[in-house]
């Protein structure tokens, strides 16, 4: 069923939308797992837009990453990076 779920066109959605949750919850665990989860998102895709959703996670996972201080304010919205993230994840999420 897993790879089923590889080739959903909705994936990288799905993966934003728990990322995002993650991030919001401000469990490490969770949010380190989400990471890497997107991350690691297969970048082949049928649909051209679903290919540019995956780029476009992994690339926000990536910086994501990045930061020390991830866990410490992401509902600041008026800070630049994570105002930039949550718009970015909340883009991809699927609506409905």
């Amino acid at each position: 069923m897993h790879s089923l779920e590889i080739h959903s066109p909705s994936l990288a959605g799905r993966l934003a939308e728990e990322l995002l949750k993650a991030w919001l919850s401000g469990n490490p665990a969770k949010v380190n797992a989400e990471l890497e989860r997107s991350i690691s998102v297969p970048l082949e895709a049928d649909d051209a837009g679903e290919q540019e959703r995956r780029d476009l996670l992994k690339a926000v996972a990536g910086q994501m990453k990045k930061r020390a201080d991830l866990l410490e304010a992401p509902c600041q919205a008026h800070h630049p990076k994570w105002e930039l993230y949550m718009r970015l994840l909340g883009h991809m999420v699927p609506m409905g």
